[in-house]
């Protein structure tokens, strides 16, 4: 066994922190995951910087901001000469590894991912993305195309419990991405969803009459219980995948010696604002949880500092004694492990670079914003004060305060650090320089156009339609 610490980093796709039972939701069926977090770290302030999949998946690996790691939209391939956790690691003498969904690759989305593109990823069993949990596929390392029975985490995890098993007499580091909870919800294993059918849903009190979907249509309030009923279905299932994660390190005699993280790329906000989806400034699509374990060397509890997914790398470097080669833009908070009293950071950035995907689907707009401990402050794109709530006298976010005249110094104090941090990255400029002519697309596809609609005019997106 190596004396260096193992690290297995587990991912899902759009897990609000709000649903799980270690999080206070006694609806939300999570023994290995609620186990993890009493043994372990859990952090209730942990924000995904930009909520949406590959510039938060970008930022989860690189410890950059999505302007330096550039995947700032979904589909945009993320800047192959920025060195990755697992880079830091392989450098260390790690054996490195990735299973699951990947999308960083640009597009298409079905694409192998060679081997100069894995960002220091050595042994390698993904799908780019693929949200068809019953009808997977991944790539292995040599390019062969293997297709997945069954659900497709289940697969994913056995893949994860071969490579512990392989792998007990060197340092090794497994990232583990699952495609759920993300939708389609109504997917998991029967018996999963079956579990639900009897759970009586409780709907947050921000979840409104009316629920924007795509365009003009619209879900009612009433429709939201059964999608809520699959999302928990989808966690219960990975709860019980992380439990086989577990057993295999017991097993192996390697849990005393893993650092085991679980955390999620954004939220989902299943009706709470009336939206769907995440890319929004609210705390059901910037809130994710943060679970970490390491027996023996962190102190178990609580912790009520904030951080965010840019410091989540670079901590995990620091702890197995690792550094990037470049200055990340995130911050180590690994002194949060050892003293439950450690402050954490004084704000967290966030935003939504370009207005994308289901952004351009409900019309609404690109922002950036400040997380601190007590508000939530974001502008629109052009720097416009949008919205300000007092998250400790209004946990649901019910009541903007950004117009308010008692508020206007304060307005003006959170604008002002705003400021500071975004000239730090990208200077307000406008979505159409940040993304064509900022260099963030080498060529346009038809995957791309879409989903960075309406940033284009149509006939661009057409003259991409007719070229590709």
């Amino acid at each position: 066994m190596s004396e260096r610490p193992n690290l297995l980093f587990v991912f899902s796709d759009q897990h609000r922190a709000c649903d799980l039972g270690c999080y206070g939701n006694d609806k939300v069926l999570s023994p290995n995951l609620d186990a993890l977090a009493k043994g372990g770290a859990l952090f209730r302030n942990f924000y995904s910087n930009s909520p949406l999949c590959v510039p938060a998946r970008g930022t989860l690996l690189t410890g950059l901001h999505a302007m330096r790691h550039r995947a700032a939209g979904n589909d945009l391939p993320i800047n192959e000469q920025c060195e990755s956790l697992g880079a830091a690691l392989q450098r260390e003498g790690y054996l490195t590894g990735y299973i699951g969904k990947w999308h960083l690759g640009g597009v298409p989305r079905d694409q192998f991912i060679d081997k100069d593109r894995r960002l220091g990823f050595e042994e390698w069993y993904v799908a780019n993305c693929n949200h068809n949990y019953n009808e997977g596929y991944y790539y292995d390392q040599d390019n062969q195309h293997h297709v997945i029975e069954g659900y497709e985490p289940i697969v994913q995890t056995d893949l994860a419990v071969n490579f512990i098993e392989r792998n007990r007499e060197k340092p090794w580091a497994a990232v583990l991405s699952w495609g759920p909870p993300h939708e389609p919800y109504l997917t998991a294993p029967k018996h999963q969803q079956d579990y639900y059918e009897e759970v009586e849903m409780s709907l947050r009190p921000n979840v409104p009459d009316r629920i924007t979907t795509y365009g003009d249509q619209f879900l009612s309030r009433d429709e939201i219980p059964d999608l809520m009923r699959g999302y928990y279905a989808h966690i219960t299932a990975l709860d019980e995948q992380m439990g086989r994660l577990i057993d295999a390190l017991k097993e192996t005699d390697q849990l005393e010696n893993t650092i085991i993280v679980y955390t999620s790329d954004h939220g989902d906000m299943v009706g709470s604002q009336g939206y769907m989806n995440k890319q929004l400034p609210y705390e059901e699509s910037v809130n994710v949880p943060l679970i970490i374990s390491w027996p023996g060397n962190i102190q178990p509890g609580e912790r009520k500092g904030l951080a965010s997914l840019v410091d989540l790398p670079v901590t995990l470097t620091h702890m197995v004694g690792a550094s990037f080669k470049e200055k990340p833009d995130g911050r180590d908070f690994s002194a949060m492990l050892t003293d439950t009293e450690a402050p954490g950071a004084e704000y967290c950035y966030l935003y939504e670079l370009t207005a994308c995907h289901q952004s351009a689907d409900r019309d609404t707009p690109a922002w950036r914003g400040l997380r601190t401990e007590r508000y939530t402050f974001a502008t629109l794109f052009d720097g416009t004060p949008w919205i300000l709530y007092d998250n400790q006298e209004d946990p649901y976010q019910m009541n903007n305060l950004v117009t308010d005249p008692k508020h206007k110094s304060l307005v003006k104090e959170l604008k002002k650090s705003l400021d500071c941090e975004v000239h730090l990255h990208d200077s307000y400029v406008s979505p159409e320089i940040l993304i064509k002519d900022a260099g963030l697309l080498s060529e346009w596809n038809r995957s791309q156009a879409y989903f960075n609609r309406p940033l284009f005019a149509d006939d661009s997106v057409q003259e991409c339609h007719s070229n590709h």
